[in-house]
């Protein structure tokens, strides 16, 4: 038996009991079919602290209905992607799931059991619209909803509703998101409104509560909402969608420019744990290598095919378009073999559970006598003003570090450039380095609220032109690198070179026009920063003035009452 799978994109409404469906006008052009009735029943499995649905995922046994069986859906950048499997379908020893869907979400299960944590009831009204022609395009289905929770808060809580789903039967098919807003607007005319719960589950549970501990450190803070990006992109991941592969590199280089960039105070905290960041960031270095090689070769796919599509078959063949198509293909799947083989590892895990660990201890007292916060025992707790601003400063520090190490990066650069008669090759190296300090201080930046007066967008902005101006040329790179790669198999299989050298020199151009510039925007990093830091000494200057004339104020009044006495 095999897993099928699917993308649902639908919309959803709320609506009282006693409110009729849109008649069979309001749906026009569209043809309804007559309802047709199912009584479903679904028990939803998650870990104990509700990883998957945390992270939009559902997991679900459910019968009755057409569709009967075990069901995961999965977040899309296109709407939700619906794996499907038999009721009797090979099962895992954790809650009898089957094991291709604990694979699909291992890295937000980890090692942990899977348990029921609601049933939800539906007495389901199906009607099937139709175009004219006959063809099914959307399911409209009038839902009478009873679920019970079994999570711990609130144990056993049972909430009874009614509501409206439009679901598209094929996404794909030219017009279907007209169709949608057609039945859509029926419903809101009917007098449903948009639901303001994303899946039934969700509605059952009710709202989830969040950390404990959320505000007590600006670093576990950060850690937490780095490690949940990761997370949220691991199931795209292990299905090697260019959006989830680039997403979850993109959210690993985060959360090690944050674990480096509060290097310092993690060491404290870390002082008593069997915790070693080098190795941690060693660890993560290695997992976006990975995910990498899988992004590299298909951002050179997609900038080699628009550019062989801009030249005529006489000067890029097809032979060459079809040998760079086929290569680049074969060498993605092989890359994905990789990926799917290191998310699906013991050591993906291990790494996992050792990133939970350090956001369960970040910004905690290794002193037992004092307390979480690291306010000491007895002591009264900064007031929440006082911890944002806290807050604020930690993550200022850190980039006045990452901006340091870009300063750094930056000199030594410029000054070589300058001073030595470099290839191409070798500027591209040197300032290659300079873009994953920009990298890492927008990263930073990124953190920082305009607050108080901080000037924050031009640094941002700044971090970010170059990030791409740089990025451009590390892609001119690595494609320069496969043009080389796959020429070489060509020319040994007897087949004209002349398209590969056309292409190569065009990236080669490339790559020149943007470091022509890379000075004045290294620059430009430079100037905001500055910005950035005056405008943090005028809020310090306007603190110290408020809180300089509050206390004259008191001392004024007191004079003023002794005086009367």
């Amino acid at each position: 038996m095999t897993i099928s799978e699917t993308v649902e994109v639908e919309s959803k409404f709320e609506v009282d009991p006693d409110t009729p469906i849109p008649t069979a006008d309001a749906f026009a052009p569209l043809v309804a079919d007559e309802p047709v009735v199912h009584d479903l029943s679904a028990t939803y499995y998650d870990t104990v602290d509700l990883a998957l649905t945390r992270h939009k995922v559902t997991l679900r046994r459910r019968t009755g209905g057409d569709d009967a069986g075990w069901h995961l859906k999965l977040p899309s950048e296109a709407g939700r992607v619906e794996l499907q499997a038999p009721l009797d379908h090979g099962e895992d020893d954790r809650g009898g799931v089957p094991a291709e869907f604990v694979d699909a979400v291992a890295g937000l299960v980890r090692r942990r059991p899977l348990a029921p944590v609601a049933r939800v009831d539906n007495r389901r009204h199906v009607m099937v619209l139709r175009e004219p022609d006959g063809t099914a395009v959307v399911e409209f289905c009038d839902d009478h909803v009873s679920t019970e929770s079994f999570a711990p808060d609130p144990a056993g809580a049972v909430r009874e509703w009614r509501e409206w789903e439009a679901e598209l039967v094929d996404p794909s098919r030219p017009g279907a998101p007209g169709h949608l807003a057609t039945v859509a607007a029926a419903c809101t005319a009917a007098g449903a409104t948009t639901s303001s719960s994303s899946s039934k589950l969700a509605r059952a549970l009710g709202p989830l509560p969040g950390p404990a501990d959320k505000g007590v450190s600006a670093v576990k803070d950060a850690l937490r909402e780095d490690l949940h990006r990761v997370l949220d992109h691991d199931p795209a991941a292990r299905r090697v969608t260019m959006v989830g592969v680039h997403q979850m590199r993109v959210a690993v280089r985060g959360l090690r420019s944050t674990i480096s960039s509060f290097a310092k105070e993690l060491e404290a905290d870390t002082a008593h744990a069997d915790l070693d960041l080098a190795a941690l960031l060693e660890e993560l270095k290695v997992l976006a290598a990975v995910l990498g090689k899988v992004r590299d070769i298909q951002v050179v796919d997609e900038r080699l095919g628009a550019l062989a599509a801009g030249y005529p078959e006489d000067v890029v063949s097809p032979q060459t378009r079809q040998r760079l198509r086929t290569e680049l293909a074969a060498e993605e799947r092989r890359a994905g073999v990789r990926v799917t083989a290191a998310l699906g590892s013991d050591r993906y895990l291990d790494l996992l559970d050792r990133l939970h660990l350090l956001v369960e201890i970040a910004g905690t007292d290794p002193d037992p006598g004092g307390q979480r916060d690291g306010t000491p025992e007895g002591a009264t707790p900064a007031p929440a003003k006082e911890k944002r601003r806290e807050t604020e400063d930690m993550v200022l520090r850190g980039v006045d570090r990452q901006f340091a190490k870009f300063t750094k990066a930056r000199t030594r650069t410029e000054r070589d450039l300058e001073a030595l008669d470099l290839t191409l090759a070798q500027r591209e190296e040197l300032t290659h380095v300079v873009r994953k300090r920009a990298k890492a201080l927008r990263r930073n930046v990124g953190a920082l609220r305009e607050s108080d007066g901080l000037s924050v967008a031009p640094l941002r902005t700044a971090c970010q032109r170059l990030h791409t101006v740089l990025g451009d040329v590390q892609d001119s790179v690595t494609a320069r690198m496969w043009i080389r790669r796959i020429a070489k198999r060509a020319e040994s299989a007897g087949e004209s070179t002349f398209g590969f050298g056309v292409l190569f020199e065009h990236e080669r151009g490339s790559s020149e026009r943007a470091l022509a510039g890379f000075e004045n925007d290294a620059a430009t990093v430079t100037a905001a920063y500055r910005e950035l830091s005056e405008s943090r000494r005028a809020a310090r200057r306007r603190r110290g003035k408020k809180h300089s004339g509050g206390s004259s104020g008191k001392n004024r009044g007191g004079k003023r009452s002794g005086a009367k006495r």
